[in-house]
């Protein structure tokens, strides 16, 4: 899918002067970066929110559903039952390419400045977040979408360190950019996952390895790539299990 900066833009200019109600702190009303995605994918309001097989539909045209989930995939299950057999369901999971943290104090609402965060999530994050939706990964009428952004996040001082840090919570994520959209839609989108470094036959280790994974990130992602059926079990080396390229 090409990425349309235009549009993007536009949306974040909008968004950002819009009197959209935020937040108070400690209440969970639809976001700016849920709301910001929505208005991208499409921005035609007549076309969001649209009751759907018992469901509400993020945004739906005919026979098409698109769902734009900013936390992850854990509560998905439901809906996409309801909406695979029927319609094409386009996933949108956006991925924080780059990050700047700033941390809000909540009894004063001092906002610190912004600072880079190492992480930066990709391809693997995506895929790690489909181990909650392992039974329809290989559906025909599934894409999965990431949406890859710089954004600004604000983060809560409530945590329970000593600087409040750890175990905090996220209050805001802002869209700033939109520098790369991943698409998984066919078995070869699912295959770039798998560095041709890997011999004909790997253990998770090699593919953690050669990836720069943890053991259990990398564990769920050789799950979801056999799910879909572009990884196969290949027999046992000692006692760990193998795999091959399907």
């Amino acid at each position: 899918m090409e990425i349309n900066k235009a549009r993007f833009y536009r949306i974040v200019y909008d968004t950002t002067f819009d009197e959209h109600e935020r937040f108070n702190i400690g209440t969970y009303k639809e976001k700016k970066l849920h709301i910001m995605m929505k208005k991208y994918f499409e921005p035609d309001p007549a076309f969001h929110e649209v009751p759907s097989n018992g469901f509400i539909a993020d945004i739906r045209h005919g026979e098409e559903i698109t769902e734009i989930e900013t936390s992850g995939f854990s509560g998905l299950k439901p809906k996409l039952e309801a909406y695979l057999p029927e319609f094409h369901v386009n996933l949108v999971h956006p991925l924080a390419g780059l990050k700047y943290v700033s941390w809000i104090d909540p009894e004063t609402r001092e906002i610190s400045g912004r600072k880079k965060s190492p992480k930066k999530e990709g391809l693997y994050d995506l895929l790690y977040e489909m181990i909650y939706i392992l039974p329809h990964v290989a559906s025909p009428n599934l894409t999965v979408l990431g949406p890859v952004l710089e954004v600004d996040e604000y983060r809560l001082l409530d945590g329970w360190s000593r600087d409040r840090k750890r175990g905090s919570h996220r209050f805001e994520r802002v869209p700033v950019d939109l520098t790369d959209m991943l698409e998984l839609t066919s078995d070869d989108d699912y295959r770039r996952a798998i560095p041709d470094i890997l011999g004909e036959r790997f253990a998770v280790k090699d593919f953690c390895r050669a990836c720069r994974l943890g053991d259990s990130m990398g564990r769920a992602v050789v799950k979801v790539l056999l799910a879909r059926g572009v990884l196969a079990e290949a027999g046992k080396e000692g006692r760990a299990m193998t795999y091959a390229r399907a």
